[in-house]
Parts: structure tokens; C-alpha cells; sequence
């Protein structure tokens, strides 16, 4: 496209439109919103836009409520369709990309998508992909099926970049004015424009010579995260194995050694990113025949914790002779704690509670402060209606994330109840031990 056509300046004036508002889409377009653009947001579900259009949100997220209130029917416009705006035009792609029952990418969305946007594009439009992909899906898929339907050139008519998300549930809106912004571009002005709409945003932009160099940005940084984590529980079946406090250990590996930082154990990797991302990188790998063994490894250690916290649940309750059918507490059904979310996707509690229900023999209740009681009854657990209600009702209390309420946990909640020997697995280490064994109530930690 020629430089003159659309100059960087003149994309801060014109319509943004949002593809999908899901975690991702939902948050960007407020946050642009809030920085003075026009934005429209698109969803191709119905309750999604009308519960938008009232101002309702179908997640939580910290600073959600105001800004809706704040931008809905003003900088946020909710749109029932992708009619072709007169002038030139930013659409960002945030549709997510699921997998196949053979842990393979399914580019479903990302194509249905691009054949919607190769329907409404016109010369001097910018597409921005954010959704987390496999390198090469921007230049392999997007752009020949946007080509194809729209009858037009990239990089002649209109542009295309690649700007990865990056953002914590439950902190996204402050994060979205603080990380550097990683931005590639099909050619030099697709990078500029999309530079020049996020430096409204955040004060510092990482440019990058290629889409697929965005693209990886994402899958390098989860797929990190997922094997320091995963290192860190493979510590904690070792030091359990020998009856070492583990979190006393790594605190004490970490003391004053800035040379490694090892994180403390947690029930398995949680979370939709970290849950798919090491998988979208073994994607992209796969298509340069690059080895990535080593982080299947790194997955597999998720899986061997929660099938040891089975194994230990159920020897707790035969060796102390407990009464059939155990009863078991869940404290936690978002997948972390902190920052506050209510998103169960990849959450370590359903991985553990498909588990349970599948051995069978267990009365399972459960609490999340945030998560509502239908998604715990989907999740495969009763819902009760507070922490204490939850030990009241359990033999075993199982705590499953980081939730600052359940630090709250004290051996007082369980006086009263049954003879029956009572468990605490506090498996972030949120609670004293010491309080707990001083009342005769079995504390484990990972």
C-alpha cells in the first residue's frame, strides 16, 4: 500500500471493531475506549451483546464494572453486525483457538473469522490478530482467506499485524497500560499503524521484523511459565517423598540467590493459556520438525501431582477408617486466586474432580468466593454457600487455589464436628501447619 494512502497518524481517528469479547476482546476494547477511540465490538453470540448492551459483563474482572458503565453506548458501541464502515477501518481478531481430542490446534474460529473479515475489509483497513496462534497462522491461513473472499492485496490494500496479549486475568485493565506491546507487522506500515493505536495505551512498544516473530512472543512466555511451575511440583514429589517441608526448602534455595527464583508447588498448571499454549508451540514446531519432548515432559508432571493427591486422599481415608462415602470439601474452582478471577477454564479443581467422580465413592462439596453455583455444580461438585459450610459438611478439605480468603482457614472451623479424623490439604501452603497438628487435624501441603 502506498505510504500516502493511509498516513500512521490518521489511524488514531478512525473505528476500531473488536472480533469476539471474550476475556481478551472485551478487556482491549474498554481499555481503548477509555483512551478516547471509537470502538464497536462484535460477538457472534446473542446473549453476549445484549447483556453487554445492559451493562453486564459474563466474567469478572477487577475495574470491569465502571468501565462499562463509563464507555457502553458512548466510546463502546455493541454491534449485531460487521456492516463496512466508510472510512478506513481497525478490526482486531481476539477468537480463541481450541484444540482438537489429539491436543492439535483447531483453527475453526481464526478461519471462520478471516472469511467474516474478508467480506467487509476496503482498501486502507488494518487487521490486528491477538489471539494466541501457532507461528504462521497469520501469514499461512488468516491472510489468504481475507485475500481470497475480499478480492484483495495485504500489504497493497489493506494492512495486517500480529499483537500478542499478554495480560493477567484479574489485573488486564492496569496491564494493558503498563506492558510493553509487542507488535509485527505483514510489512512496515502495518507495524506502524498498530504501533501508533497501543501507543496510546502503554509507553513502550517492541517492534518486530515478522508476524511469526509476534506470534511467538505469547507461546515463549507461557510455555515458560509452564515449566518453571511444573519444575516447581516436580520438587514437591520428590520432598514430600522424603517428608521434606517443600516450601521451607525452595524459600531456602531462593534466599539470596538471584541466580534462580524456583516458584512454590501448586495442584497442577491451571489456567486457559498455560493449559494450551506449550501445546501451540509444539504446533508450531511440529511444522519445522523441531523436537519438543521436553515439554511434553514438563505437562506430564501436572498430571502425575493430581493422580498422587488421589492416591493420597483415598489411603488417608481407608487408613483412618473413615465412613463410605468419603466426604470430601473443595476450597477454590477458578483456576488461581490471585488476582481474584471466576474463569474455570484449565482450572486444576475440574482435572481433580474428573478424577474423583470417575474412582467414584466420594460426597464432594465446594466454595469459590467468585465462581457462581451452577459452574461449581457443572463442575462436579454441590455447592455450598460458605468456607464453613464446606468443613462442616467434609472429612477431607481440599484447598485448590490461592484465594487470599482461604489463608483464612483455622483449625476453630473444624471443632465441633465428628470423631472422624479430619484432613486439611492445603496444597498452596496458605494456612499455619502448626496450628492445625497442635489440634489433632492432619495438615498436608505439596
Amino acid at each position: 500500500m502506498n505510504p500516502d494512502v493511509v498516513k500512521k497518524e490518521s489511524v488514531l481517528s478512525q473505528p476500531l471493531v473488536m472480533m469476539g469479547l471474550g476475556h481478551v476482546g472485551l478487556t482491549l476494547a474498554l481499555a481503548l475506549a477509555d483512551v478516547g477511540f471509537s470502538v464497536y465490538g462484535y460477538d457472534v453470540k446473542d446473549s453476549i451483546r445484549k447483556n453487554l448492551r445492559i451493562k453486564q459483563a459474563h466474567f469478572k474482572e477487577k475495574g470491569m464494572v465502571e468501565l462499562l458503565d463509563t464507555h457502553i453506548g458512548n466510546n463502546l458501541t455493541i454491534i449485531d453486525d460487521l456492516n463496512s464502515f466508510a472510512t478506513p477501518t481497525t478490526y482486531f481478531i481476539t477468537v480463541g483457538t481450541p484444540f482438537n481430542l489429539d491436543n492439535t490446534p483447531d483453527y475453526t474460529y481464526i478461519k471462520q473469522v478471516s472469511a467474516m473479515m474478508g467480506k467487509v475489509i476496503k482498501t486502507g483497513d488494518l487487521v490486528i490478530l491477538r489471539s494466541t496462534i501457532p507461528m504462521g497462522t497469520t501469514r499461512e491461513i488468516a491472510i489468504p482467506i481475507m485475500e481470497r473472499e475480499s478480492n484483495l492485496k495485504v500489504g497493497v490494500d489493506f494492512d495486517v499485524a500480529f499483537a500478542p496479549e499478554r495480560t493477567v486475568e484479574g489485573n488486564a485493565f492496569h496491564e494493558l497500560r503498563t506492558l510493553p506491546q509487542i507488535v509485527g507487522g505483514y510489512n512496515e506500515q502495518s507495524k506502524n499503524r498498530t504501533s501508533a493505536i497501543f501507543e496510546k495505551l502503554t509507553d513502550t512498544i517492541i517492534s518486530l521484523d515478522t508476524l511469526e516473530e509476534a506470534e511467538i512472543v505469547k507461546l515463549i512466555n507461557n510455555t515458560y511459565r509452564e515449566t518453571i511451575f511444573s519444575y516447581a511440583n516436580q520438587v514437591s514429589l520428590l520432598t514430600r517423598a522424603w517428608g521434606i517441608d517443600t516450601k521451607r526448602v525452595i524459600a531456602a534455595a531462593n534466599h539470596g540467590y538471584s541466580r534462580s527464583q524456583v516458584p512454590f508447588p501448586s495442584p497442577g498448571i491451571g489456567g486457559y493459556c498455560l493449559t494450551k499454549d506449550s501445546y501451540l508451540f509444539a504446533a508450531s514446531a511440529k511444522k519445522k520438525k523441531v523436537d519438543t519432548r521436553f515439554l511434553a515432559q514438563a505437562r506430564e508432571t501436572s498430571s502425575i501431582v493430581l493422580d498422587g493427591m488421589v492416591r493420597d486422599i483415598i489411603e488417608f481415608a481407608r487408613s483412618h477408617k473413615l465412613n463410605k462415602p468419603y466426604k470430601i470439601g473443595i476450597l477454590g474452582f477458578a483456576f488461581k486466586g490471585v488476582p481474584e478471577t471466576s474463569d474455570v477454564r484449565g482450572s486444576s479443581t475440574f482435572s481433580l474432580l474428573k478424577r474423583l467422580n470417575h474412582i467414584g465413592g466420594f460426597v464432594i462439596v465446594g466454595y469459590d468466593p467468585v465462581v457462581t453455583a451452577d459452574v461449581v455444580t457443572s463442575m462436579g461438585a454441590m455447592p455450598k454457600d460458605s468456607m464453613q459450610e464446606v468443613i462442616e459438611n467434609s472429612d477431607i478439605v481440599i484447598i485448590m487455589n490461592n484465594h487470599p480468603l482461604f489463608s483464612t482457614v483455622n483449625p476453630e472451623m473444624f471443632t465441633g464436628l465428628a470423631t472422624t479424623k479430619k484432613l486439611l490439604f492445603d496444597t498452596w501452603g496458605l494456612c499455619d501447619k502448626k496450628a492445625f497438628v497442635e489440634k489433632g487435624i492432619e495438615y498436608w501441603a505439596l
